[in-house]
């Protein structure tokens, strides 16, 4: 999906490769700019050394380049005393994807709009609610009082949990709640609507019915919209008589936590509806994927079906245990939930309805589920008995069964949706990513994995045939990592640069560059890799003239980064691993703190731990006010491992900092900024603008200059002597 922007972006990008005979678009196109050699505001005479020129930045460096040595002798002695600590610098494996968006910060301001939702039940309340935090009028109805009341004490739950939690202001959620209204009537709910999302429960003939009533009742200029995971746009169009007016806009449950919604496109929709559609889900802070073709399923539902309908394929022909298959998706292919489970999370009941309404074979475990009314956890049965949390799996159980025959099902649906133009592979693998938690995404994984030998197991399947497209890729030798080249280019050279766990953009017109750690599914939690591909990005952008300012953010609304994923360090049981990984992280901390241009953490939720350590590590923080901040890690028996107990001493003092480690105490934006933690706190409405205003003031700064008075700052710390001769340098040289 293209994203329209008010200035040319230069994106960092997972490319796409153009299957023979298909036409794939890329979902972010890369811009190239030419340098900027614009005056930058010195005195005249000064001017050849402080601007972009690449003489300019020599200088520079050779200046900050002295600043380093000398603090580097300043602590020989130090170094003398640790001589029997060997130095580890671990290299882990470089990325080899990326995906990349030119995404802003935070949902772009936009006109209020007066929405009707129809439904009242669990996902329609949710999206209500999610409009109405967002500044949109709402009108929700049902067909009965008591539905409305229910929902509306729903939504009020939840504002009031969001005030608890500290991610709303009371005043706010009093006002979100006042813009909510429900009624009976749908001419009341439609009379002056600009959009009207249909949320009631999944069956075809129900909602052409509502279709139809909305028809009638809303004005011309009314655009439908179907909430639903599967059932064909084009059948709810073709029940009106603006067919053009009608879309599918698909949000996932629950709508105020997921990230992603599917937008999708009838035979009929016209482009001003399709566009209408993307912009209010961005306006929720949403990430949008759109559906290009009205294919059942659309991406999810369709890429998702074979994950349960194959694991239960072999559990009942093959007698391979719940258990065994479960393990083997959760702890070997990083699935948070095995099929088995999955099913019994969403009710066996909302599976068996999905199968029926897709004309799938029933698999006969889900219908004696359904015959002995065990319908899954909100029973306390279904596959599992639930007595005590979650089923007791451990890693061995699945060690026996390969994950590849039930990914491989799910890698040929995904093909058959790029060879039919429904998406890009970058777009289906965000959207299985943001609304499944596939791992990696079902295309970036066949590439992984060799696209040869996912063809080679689904031939070994009896009645699975292999996408045309797989084969064709095969034919060609474009088999992935191996090769270079599968569903996206792997091959080095130019400037692009992959990714995986990162989403890299530069905005041309403001030399700002922004760094979003894009793991919204996992709270942007830290792993090895993200580490690793910090530190390409850095690099790239250090080397770029026409960055003049980092922001770092994290995606999504919630979390800024909750700190280290801790399952992906390996072994940590084992000492050393864990120390390697440590210094490793601060190495890369350092860098970031060391990063020669402006950098600012873009705090926009949850910042703790580890997250808490890379925030320190930029020059400003700026913070939501939902957000929350802590040193969190002697809660969980550990201590700060990233720079944390260095790098909050050097910003609040010793006293300060011992209270925030050894307390392990979750601060507010507010308080936070009372203490001088971040920079500044700002509402959440305010925050994007914010951002981009301080990152633009910042660009606009000599670099040269604020090159020098950043290693400058940096080193406050050495000998006064040693500091003050370092100053007169860098004044003599700019």
């Amino acid at each position: 999906m293209k994203r329209t922007q008010s200035a040319t972006f230069v994106t960092e990008n997972r490319k796409p490769v153009a299957a023979a005979g298909t036409k794939t678009i890329a979902r972010n196109k890369v811009h190239t700019t030419p340098r900027t050699n614009a005056r930058l505001g010195l005195c005249p005479s000064r001017s050849k050394i402080s601007g972009t020129t690449t003489n300019g930045r020599r200088i520079a460096a050779k200046v900050a380049a002295t600043i380093q040595t000398v603090v580097a002798v300043s602590a020989m002695a130090f170094r003398a005393t640790a001589s029997n600590r060997q130095k580890v610098s671990v290299g882990l494996p470089s990325p080899d994807h990326v995906l990349s968006s030119a995404r802003s910060i935070g949902p772009a301001e936009r006109r209020p709009m007066k929405i009707a939702v129809i439904g009242a039940g669990e996902m329609g309340h949710g999206i209500a609610e999610l409009a109405a935090l967002h500044g949109h009028e709402v009108r929700m109805r049902d067909i009965k009082p008591e539905y409305i009341d229910r929902g509306m004490e729903r939504i009020r739950w939840s504002l009031d949990k969001l005030v608890g939690k500290n991610q709303l202001k009371r005043e706010q959620a009093d006002e979100a709640l006042a813009r909510i209204h429900g009624t009976l009537d749908v001419r009341e709910a439609c009379r002056e609507a600009d959009i009207a999302i249909e949320a009631v429960f999944e069956d075809p003939e129900l909602k052409k019915k509502v279709f139809l009533e909305l028809d009638q009742a809303a004005p011309e200029k009314t655009i439908f919209a179907s909430n639903t995971s599967a059932l064909p746009i084009t059948g709810m169009a073709r029940a009106t008589k603006r067919p053009q007016k009608v879309v599918g806009m698909h949000f996932f449950n629950p709508p105020m936590l997921m990230q992603l919604v599917e937008v999708i496109r009838a035979d009929t929709t016209s482009d001003a509806t399709l566009q209408a559609a993307v912009d209010l889900a961005t306006s929720f802070g949403k990430t949008v994927v759109v559906v290009k073709k009205d294919v059942p399923g659309f991406i999810t539902t369709r890429v998702l079906g074979p994950y349960f309908e194959e694991a239960a394929r072999i559990h009942e022909t093959e007698g391979v245990p719940i258990q065994t298959i479960d393990a083997a998706m959760r702890f070997r292919a990083g699935f948070p939930m095995g099929p088995f489970e999955l099913a019994d999370q969403v009710g066996v009941d909302v599976l068996h309805h999905l199968i029926m309404n897709a004309g799938r074979p029933m698999p006969r475990s889900v219908q004696d589920l359904i015959d002995a009314k065990k319908v899954g956890r909100k029973v306390g049965a279904g596959f599992y008995e639930y007595g005590e949390g979650r089923p007791k799996l451990t890693p061995d159980m699945g060690q026996a069964f390969d994950p590849l025959r039930i990914l491989a099902p799910m890698i040929n649906e995904a093909a058959e949706l790029v060879a039919m133009d429904v998406a890009s592979a970058g777009a289906i693998d965000e959207a299985m990513r943001l609304g499944t938690a596939f791992p990696k995404g079902p295309l970036a994984t066949a590439d992984d994995l060799g696209i040869d030998v996912v063809v080679a197991a689904l031939k070994t399947r009896k009645g699975q045939k292999p996408a045309r497209l797989l084969s064709e890729m095969v034919a060609r030798g474009d088999i992935g990592v191996k090769s270079g080249k599968g569903f996206y280019d792997h091959r080095s050279g130019g400037r692009t640069t992959t990714y995986e766990t990162l989403l890299v953009t530069r905005d041309a017109a403001t030399h700002v560059a922004t760094v979003t750690i894009n793991r919204a599914d996992r709270l942007n939690t830290l792993t090895p890799q993200v580490f690793e591909e910090l530190e390409v990005a850095l690099a790239a952008l250090e080397n770029d003239d026409d960055v003049r300012c980092l922001v770092l953010t994290g995606a999504g609304d919630r979390s800024f980064s909750a700190g280290a994923d801790l399952t992906s360090f390996g072994d940590i049981t084992k000492a050393f691993k864990v120390w390697r990984f440590s210094r490793r992280s601060e190495e890369i901390m350092s860098r970031l703190a060391n990063f020669p241009k402006p950098t600012i953490a873009a705090i926009n939720g949850h910042c703790f731990g580890g997250g808490l350590e890379l925030a320190l590590s930029c020059d400003f923080r700026i913070a939501a006010s939902r957000a929350k901040l802590g040193q969190t890690e002697v809660n969980l028996g550990l201590v700060p491992g990233a720079g944390g107990t260095q790098r909050l001493v050097r910003v609040l003092g010793q006293a300060k900092a011992k209270e925030l480690v050894f307390l392990g105490s979750r601060l507010t934006a507010e308080e936070a900024a009372a203490i001088g933690l971040v920079t500044k706190a700002v509402t959440n409405e305010a925050f994007a603008a914010e951002v981009r205003s301080f990152a633009e003031k910042l660009a606009k700064q000599a670099p040269i200059a604020i090159r020098l008075a950043k290693a400058l700052l940096n080193r406050s710390d050495m000998p006064i002597d040693a500091a003050l001769e370092m100053e007169a340098m860098a004044f003599g040289l700019v």
